[in-house]
């Protein structure tokens, strides 16, 4: 009975035994299995990794020789450039400089000549257009002819011309028979101051028609030959190009009309305004820098000339006028153009960068500090700037504390870089 129950209990010990067994070996299996699918995923994770590196650098090394390569590192704020890119892409370097810089002022304006340069020509007796060939841009000399105008009144006014002068010559006889006369008391007093006043009057009357005929350009000297004209010429009173034409054919030109103007463009200036809180510094003499509106290409060049003394009242401006440089070089320009132009008013020391250096970015400028510079290549940090003055080769920089004396920028290439 003991025997039986000790194997009993061995029995149960070995079924507990066999049962731990089993369970420690179902939980085994289980943690393989885990673990083979976290190696499976790993593995596939990697593979996707090495595949995407290769990838990339497949690509990398498909782009041209000559295209930069820039690495940018988020964490310094540091743009790095090889020395083969640097020379490449043409890149220099430079340092703040201390420059002569002229403050500016600002100015809108036109090109003009002088008043004596323009004409505007009317006729002195209305009449109608008989002929004509000028076309505004033509180009004519003094003197030259313009248009004919036709009216009976030019006939009329040579024939008064004619009599005038023939009686004219009667009441001279007269009034000297009379006057001798006179003197020897012969004839009265009455008679001799009737012909005297009839030859006065007609002398001036005579004198008036001479003077009128002149004015429409009538020759008198071949009048008194007998030649009445039917048609008046009108001549250019001044060498230049024809501006505008306001004639036709067959159309009556009253004295109030502008018939034709001519403008001379062998000397011509600019007419600026500026604002009334700029005049105090602006002196006969400055400089003056202008560019034809919508062109920045070609600037010209001139000095202050004159200083007006009014205000216009509807813009607050004042009038400058100005005297341009080397005039003959002034091609395609004509008066009537609108110009932007600058005025240096004062000139003073500043600490100035190339205007190539700074760069503008969303409203805000930068410019490329060398950080570093070993036989691979160069490092620049992206620094914003707060400038001042400036013009097309130099730009102030007013936040000159935020930087080192020997600080080395970079000067030319920087606008690539900052904004790509």
């Amino acid at each position: 009975m003991q025997m039986n129950k000790i194997r009993y209990t061995k029995g149960l010990k070995n079924s507990i035994v066999i049962a731990n067994d089993v369970k420690q070996s179902r939980f085994s299996n289980l943690n393989m299995g885990l673990l083979r699918s976290v190696f499976l995923n790993h593995t596939v994770l990697v593979s996707t990794l090495l595949i995407t590196l290769l990838f990339s650098c497949n690509r990398s090394g498909n782009t041209g020789s000559d295209a930069i390569d820039i690495t940018e590192n988020p964490h310094l704020n540091t743009i790095t450039v090889t020395r083969a890119q640097f020379e490449t892409s043409g890149m220099k370097l430079g340092s703040l400089e201390e420059k002569s810089f002229a403050r500016k002022v600002k100015a809108n304006g036109f090109i003009d000549v002088p008043p004596e340069r323009k004409a505007s020509v009317s006729v002195k007796l209305g009449g109608f257009v008989k002929g004509f060939t000028i076309l505004p841009g033509d180009k004519v000399a003094q003197g030259a002819v313009l248009f004919t105008l036709e009216n009976p009144d030019f006939i009329q006014l040579q024939q008064d011309y004619l009599e005038a002068r023939a009686q004219l010559s009667y009441l001279k006889s007269d009034y000297e028979r009379q006057k001798s006369l006179a003197d020897d008391n012969i004839a009265s007093q009455k008679s001799f101051l009737k012909a005297e006043s009839d030859y006065k009057v007609m002398q001036a009357k005579y004198s008036g028609l001479k003077e009128r005929l002149k004015l429409l350009n009538i020759n008198t000297a071949q009048l008194e030959e007998g030649n009445i004209e039917s048609t008046v010429k009108v001549f250019a009173p001044i060498g230049g190009y024809i501006s505008k034409v306001n004639i036709t054919r067959g159309a009556f030109v009253s004295p109030n009309d502008v018939a034709v103007e001519i403008v001379n463009t062998e000397h011509m200036h600019v007419e600026l305004q500026v604002f009334e809180r700029d005049i105090v510094d602006i002196r006969k003499g400055q400089p003056i820098t202008f560019f034809l509106r919508g062109t920045t290409t070609h600037p010209y060049r001139g000095d202050v000339y004159l200083v007006g003394r009014t205000i216009e009242n509807d813009t607050r401006t004042v009038n400058i006028h100005g005297h341009i440089e080397n005039e003959d070089q002034l091609t395609n320009v004509l008066p009537g153009m609108y110009v932007e132009a600058t005025i240096d008013v004062a000139t003073n020391l500043r600490t100035v960068l190339p205007s190539e250096a700074v760069v503008s970015l969303d409203d805000q400028y930068f410019v490329l500090v060398r950080v570093e510079d070993n036989k691979e290549g160069f490092a620049f940090k992206k620094q914003q700037v707060t400038i001042g003055e400036f013009n097309n080769e130099w730009t102030e920089i007013i936040n000159v504390a935020d930087f080192k004396a020997d600080d080395v920028f970079l000067v030319k290439g920087a606008f690539n870089l900052i904004v790509e």
